[in-house]
């Protein structure tokens, strides 16, 4: 069971980590905030985009 824990918080903490960097690529592509101020759909696109380039 702590292995299955483990690996659990392990995925949990590398999407955590690959969030943040989409973040911090649409921060640095369109404007510091536009993961807040962007319509849901673009993100979406920008984030399915980013996926498959970097994942």
């Amino acid at each position: 069971m702590k292995t299955y824990r483990y690996n659990e918080k392990r995925e949990e903490k590398q999407r955590t980590n690959i969030w943040d960097a989409f973040v911090n690529h649409l921060e640095t592509t369109y404007f510091p905030g536009a993961s807040e101020l962007l319509d849901k759909q673009l993100i979406a696109f920008e984030y399915d985009a980013f996926k498959s380039c970097y994942c």
